[in-house]
């Protein structure tokens, strides 16, 4: 089992309880099969073959003292990067400020390519396969998988091919959440106005939808500390029992890297190990033994 080197926090409720050590598992709770011991490993998270590095930002400022590790992580400052606005409500803005921290490290050879729908064709597609480094601006994820035509379409294809050929992919805030496969949204099914965090822990209150699946098998999260989205988190563990879910603060990125899971920046990352949860008649959540880790810069999981 992948192990985090660092801060571990322990604490026992009559409901959940938080425990950085291992245990004798509790048996399942409802209807869903134990995965409070479930094993994986960093390598299993990504998509099978990649040999590119993820670098996802928790949204927040990004100061250059961040971004140098996706320059760092680059063969050449000449290399072509792609910054991909389609998230966004204001796509040339989020352009300029995409660009703007990698031209003022050094790279000679960015752009922006905001691709809607009908206003791209092969030559925009090869541009995105063979981009060495790669940055996704902040908005809506799920604007942007509508504007890709869904995580099937020939852009979202486009974007796996370059990591698999070991792109660097950057994406803060809405491009951080839908790098993974199963994509928090943040609307819930149990109100019908946008929260910042969920106000309540029931089961089958979350939606979400097929990110670009750079992440197999995890959930992403992010201004995850800063808001306190640790019901939400809990809610997406239930919901999803085998996988973790990560929590990435603002101002700092989760590395996922092919020599395993490091964190760097100014905040923490936080891992929520797998566990089934238990959900009671009225779908109100609870948990036992579940571990959680909370890291900080040059914290890592084992490969």
């Amino acid at each position: 089992m992948g192990y985090f080197q660092h801060m571990h926090l322990r604490f026992f409720a009559v409901a959940f309880a938080l425990s950085a050590c291992h245990h004798t598992p509790s048996p399942p709770l409802d209807g869903h099969p134990d995965a409070s011991e479930a094993v994986w490993q960093s390598a299993d998270l990504t998509l099978p073959g990649a040999a590119g590095t993820l670098f996802i930002i928790g949204g927040g400022s990004r100061p250059l003292s961040l971004m140098q590790g996706v320059v760092d992580r680059m063969a050449s400052k000449d290399d072509l990067v792609v910054v991909l606005p389609m998230a966004s409500s204001q796509p040339d803005t989020s352009i300029y400020y995409g660009i703007r921290p990698l031209a003022a490290l050094g790279c000679t050879n960015v752009h922006g390519m905001n691709l809607q729908p009908g206003n791209w064709g092969e030559a925009q597609l090869d541009s995105v396969r063979n981009a060495k480094a790669m940055y996704l601006c902040g908005g809506d994820q799920a604007r942007f998988m509508t504007a890709v035509g869904g995580s099937e379409g020939p852009i979202s294809e486009a974007i796996r091919e370059a990591y698999r050929r070991g792109a660097v992919i950057s994406g803060s805030s809405a491009g951080a959440a839908m790098m993974s496969r199963i994509m928090i949204t943040g609307d819930q099914k149990m109100e019908p106005d946008y929260e910042r965090t969920y106000a309540r822990l029931y089961a089958d209150n979350g939606v979400y939808q097929t990110g670009l699946g750079l992440i197999e098998n995890a959930v992403i999260d992010q201004h995850f500390v800063e808001r306190s989205r640790y019901n939400r988190a809990l809610s997406a563990l239930h919901d999803h029992p085998g996988l973790p879910v990560f929590g990435i603060g603002e101002s700092t990125a989760l590395v996922v890297a092919p020599d395993g899971i490091s964190v760097e920046g100014e905040g923490h990352g936080v891992v929520f190990h797998p566990h089934s949860g238990a959900a009671d008649s009225s779908g109100q959540l609870s948990f036992r033994d579940l571990r959680l880790d909370i890291l900080t810069a040059g914290d890592r999981l084992a490969p």
